[in-house]
This record gives structure tokens, C-alpha cells and sequence, in this order.
């Protein structure tokens, strides 16, 4: 160690030695220098942000000549406002150096607006500016208004021009020209068919411009079917136009009633309508599920009316499926009078027979009983049945004509009966023929006799001649000249008498049960008399 100082001694003192030293010296010096230099420069600076910067770090403030490694907040960094526009203070420690700068927060962007370009509204719209804006981007509170003041009375339908402005709070604003567009009436209306559109309908304010819409349109309109049609107004160099659709939406109005069938038969549908209708029109009117009618009893079937635009009503009634025990009803069975030895005719002609359930049905007939040579009275049997074995069955009245034959045969078999007695003959006249008003046809006798028993005064008369002739009595059919009463004059041993074989009443009534000369006749006619010269005279 001794000789390592030694030698150091030694070229400390030679000239390269202190060469040496003085090079040292002043490296030294300079080092120190740029030292207290370095010290002397900031490390750190202002820095300015634009609002809405979302964060700041200590490298942003740093200058040139701070060491990353020896920089360090004192001022606390949550304390750091960077959400306003404004300055703050922010202390730093460089090694142990504190310094102090201003962070300055800015704001210099205009809002991002979405502007509604143009917006249709009604004539009695007052306008607001922020209906304009769709939407507005920015980090400070904003204001929306008009650029000026703008009257909200219209006094034109035409279209208006508004400048909108969107201004922040440090004075930035962004604007647009936006349009109002006005219009009075609407673009489209739907209404159902069968009602009726006005103007107040159409106009999008109340009450006004109902002087730009014509009322012919309307009531064309409005007596139209289904369908779209348009309607135009005018108001100076603007027209709208207006589609109205009318639409039928409205199923049909339907009515049913209980119907009734009898088993195993179908049933239409129109046996439950009592009523359907629709102002478009009914398509189709459908049972929803074809009856059962295997079983008797009631049940309930539902039934669908469909309009012609497809519109459906459903409703329900009773269906009661019952035994058929009514049997068909023949008709047409009216009196038939054949004359004697005639053939037989056809009996079906005119005749039917019809059932509440088959219809029309099979009609048979039995003319066994009838004689056709023997005048009378006799009955054609009908019969018909339906598919439930229900048989129904009417007699037929068929009338043998007589003729004069049967007349004079009839007269014989009463004469033989009686005696000559022309009292006793008058007697039975008046008690086997009853009064009525009918002078008996082409033969009153027989009417007299057989096909009524009855008849006026002249049957009377002309019965008791029949038999006065068949004996061989001398008889003359006599009346009164007004025609209102006859009898007959009878010749009795030479002498003729009255003889009245009419049922009469009271004092009246014996009187003429007695042969009877002139004068006594004339006591029983009220005041009647006849012709004496046509007759001879009874004493």
C-alpha cells in the first residue's frame, strides 16, 4: 500500500498529473452546472382539455424534463374536475420538488343534432321548437329555440319555413331550416259501410276549413258500396287528397226459430231462419254440423250466416226430433154423381195426398161397393200412406143418378101402399116430405121422396099427383096468380075438390087436410087467388 501512495504522489506532481486533475476539476464543475440547470427547468405544464374528455393522466402535464419515475400527484385525483368547463389547480412532486399548473377544460364543439327536416301538422298547430329535434348530442346542457319570434296564428295554409337552433352553454350552436307543412284534412279515413262521412270527419281541426271540402263528394260517398275512393281540396296553390275506404265489416243480423223433424229425416237449414239480412249481401247461411235424427229429443244446432266480404254470424236454436204418427191427408174428395149404367170414371183425378213429413204421397182406392146400374147413394174408400207406416183413409161420396125408370118404379111401390082415399094420399105426402125452399130440380119427385124428403109447396103437389096418376085419379096442378103457392084439383066422383098436401101451420094446417071447394080454398091463401078461368070450378 505504502509504494501505491507513493507512486500516486509521484504522478500527481508530474505534469501529466495535474493535466489530469484539472480536466477532473472541471468535468466535475460542469456536471454540477448542468445539475442546478436540469433542477431549474419546469416538469411540468398547463394542459387544456376539450369537454367531454373522458380522462387525464400526470403524463399529459409532464414536460421534457421530468423523469416518469420521480413524478407523483398531491393534489388528490379524484378531486380532478374535468366534467365542467372551468380551470383547476394541480400540484405535483418532482423528487421533492412540488410545482403547480392549471388544467384548463374547454368547450368549442357545437351539439350533434338530428333535425326533423320538415313536419306535417294541422292548421291549428302552435309551433314549438323542440318538436324539431329528433335528438342532441352534447357533453353541456343545451336550449332549443327559434332563431326569431314566429306568430302562431295562421292566416295561410301554405307551407312555412322555421329556423331552429340548438345552443350549448358555453355558446355553440348548431341550426337547421325546418318546414312546417300544413294540412286541413286528413290522408286516409275509414268508415263502415252503412254509416256516413262528414266533413268534420275528415278536417284535422275543429271547425275549420269546411268551406275546401265539397259535400257532393260526401254524399256520392256515402250511398256507395264497398270500395276506396278519394276526395281532393284546394286551398290557393296547395291541394290534398283524402282516401276514404269503406270497408263491411259487420256479419249479418240473423234470427232463428226451433224447428222439428221426425226421425231419420233431414232438415234444411232454412227450417230455424226467421230472419237474415245484411246491406252487402248474405253468401251463404250454413249449418255448422248436419243433424243427427237417429234419436228423438231435443238439441241444440248452431248455425253460421256469412256475408259476401267473409264477415260470420253464429248463432244457436233447438232442433226437436220427434215420432212421426201423423198420417197424410187426402184431398179432392169431392161428390161425384155418375148417371145409371155409366162407366166407371177416374177416380184419382184431382185427388192427392200429401204428409207433413214425405209429401206428396201414393193414393189407392176401392170402388167395390158401388153399383153403377142401381141409382143411389154409395162410397168410393181412399187410402194413402207415408214411409212411417202411418195410413190414412176417407170415404168418397158417389151418387147413382136416377132416372125415370127409378122414378116411375118409386111412385109404384108408394102407390101400392096406399089406398084411393085422396085424403089418406094427401096425408102421406105430407108426412114423408118435409118443407124446404127447393123447387127439386128436373125431378121433383124423386127429390121429393128420396133425395132430399123435402121441398116447397110445388114438390108437394107434383109427389102427390105421381101417385093420383099411378091410381088413375083425374088430378090438375093449380097456384095462384102471383105463382107463389100451388096445390092441385082433384076429380072426385064427378065433382073436383081442392087438395093442398103442404105442410102448413095452425088453423091453416087442418083446414087443408080437407077437400076443399072454392070457397073454402080461398079462405086458406090470405087473400091470394087464381085464375078461374084456366080450371074448373070445385063445389
Amino acid at each position: 500500500m505504502k509504494k501505491f501512495i507513493e507512486c500516486l504522489k509521484k504522478f500527481i506532481r508530474s505534469r501529466k498529473g495535474i493535466a489530469l486533475i484539472v480536466v477532473a476539476v472541471l468535468a466535475c464543475a460542469g456536471v454540477a452546472g448542468y445539475q442546478y440547470w436540469y433542477y431549474l427547468q419546469p416538469k411540468f405544464q398547463d394542459y387544456t382539455i376539450e369537454l367531454g374528455t373522458e380522462t387525464v393522466s400526470i403524463t399529459d402535464f409532464m414536460t421534457e424534463y421530468a423523469n416518469a419515475s420521480r413524478v407523483s400527484f398531491v393534489t388528490d385525483p379524484t378531486s380532478i374536475d374535468i366534467d365542467h368547463v372551468g380551470d383547476t389547480q394541480i400540484t405535483f412532486l418532482h423528487g421533492k420538488k412540488e410545482e403547480t399548473v392549471t388544467l384548463h377544460v374547454v368547450d368549442t364543439t357545437a351539439p350533434t343534432v338530428e333535425f326533423l327536416d320538415e313536419m306535417e301538422v294541422t292548421i291549428d298547430y302552435v309551433p314549438d321548437a323542440e318538436d324539431f329535434v329528433i335528438s342532441v348530442e352534447d357533453y353541456a346542457e343545451t336550449t332549443i329555440s327559434f332563431a326569431e319570434h314566429y306568430s302562431s296564428v295562421v292566416d295561410t295554409y301554405e307551407d312555412r319555413v322555421l329556423t331552429v337552433n340548438v345552443t350549448d352553454e358555453s355558446g355553440n350552436v348548431t341550426s337547421q331550416d325546418c318546414t312546417l307543412i300544413y294540412t286541413w284534412m286528413v290522408d286516409s279515413y275509414e268508415m263502415e259501410y252503412g254509416e256516413h262521412v262528414t266533413k268534420q270527419d275528415l278536417l284535422t281541426a275543429q271547425g275549420r276549413g269546411m268551406s275546401l271540402i265539397n259535400q257532393v263528394d260526401l254524399n256520392n260517398i256515402n250511398v256507395s258500396g264497398v270500395g276506396e275512393y278519394t276526395v281532393s281540396s284546394t286551398s290557393g296553390s296547395k291541394t290534398l287528397t283524402c282516401t276514404i275506404t269503406v270497408v263491411d265489416t259487420t256479419p249479418p243480423e240473423l234470427t232463428l226459430k226451433e224447428a222439428s223433424v221426425y226421425l231419420n229425416k233431414t232438415v234444411s237449414v232454412d227450417s230455424f231462419i226467421e230472419s237474415v239480412t245484411d246491406l252487402s249481401g248474405v253468401a251463404e247461411v250454413r249449418l255448422t254440423e248436419e243433424p243427427d235424427t237417429s234419436v228423438s229429443g231435443a238439441f241444440t244446432v248452431t248455425i253460421e250466416a256469412e256475408d259476401i266480404y267473409g264477415n260470420v254470424t253464429s248463432a244457436e236454436t233447438t232442433l226437436r226430433v220427434k215420432k212421426d204418427d201423423v198420417p197424410p191427408v187426402i184431398s179432392g174428395l169431392t161428390t161425384l154423381t155418375l148417371a145409371k149404367h155409366s162407366s166407371a170414371p177416374n177416380y184419382l183425378s184431382g185427388v192427392s195426398a200429401n204428409d207433413a213429413t214425405d209429401g206428396a204421397c201414393t193414393v189407392s182406392y176401392n170402388d167395390s161397393g158401388v153399383n153403377y146400374d142401381v141409382a143411389g147413394t154409395y162410397y168410393v174408400t181412399y187410402t194413402a200412406s207415408d214411409t212411417s207406416g202411418n195410413v190414412a183413409t176417407k170415404k168418397r161420396t158417389v151418387v147413382i143418378s136416377h132416372d125415370s125408370e127409378d122414378t116411375a118404379a118409386l111412385v109404384a111401390s108408394i102407390a101400392s101402399s096406399l089406398s084411393n082415399d085422396v085424403k089418406s094420399i094427401a096425408d102421406y105426402v105430407r108426412s114423408n116430405v118435409s118443407y124446404n125452399h127447393s123447387y127439386g130440380g128436373d125431378d121433383p119427385v124423386w127429390y121429393g121422396f128420396v133425395s132430399n124428403k123435402a121441398g116447397n109447396c110445388y114438390v108437394h103437389a107434383m109427389c102427390l099427383k105421381a101417385i093420383l096418376d099411378y091410381k088413375g085419379i083425374e088430378s090438375q096442378l093449380i097456384w095462384t096468380t102471383n105463382k107463389t103457392h100451388y096445390w092441385l084439383i082433384v076429380n072426385v066422383n064427378g065433382t073436383w075438390k081442392h087438395v093442398d098436401a103442404t105442410p102448413m101451420s095452425g088453423t091453416i094446417r087442418e083446414a087443408c087436410k080437407q077437400l076443399m071447394n072454392d070457397q073454402q080454398r080461398l079462405a086458406t091463401l090470405s087473400g091470394r087467388t087464381w085464375d078461374t078461368s084456366l080450371w074448373p070450378a070445385c063445389e
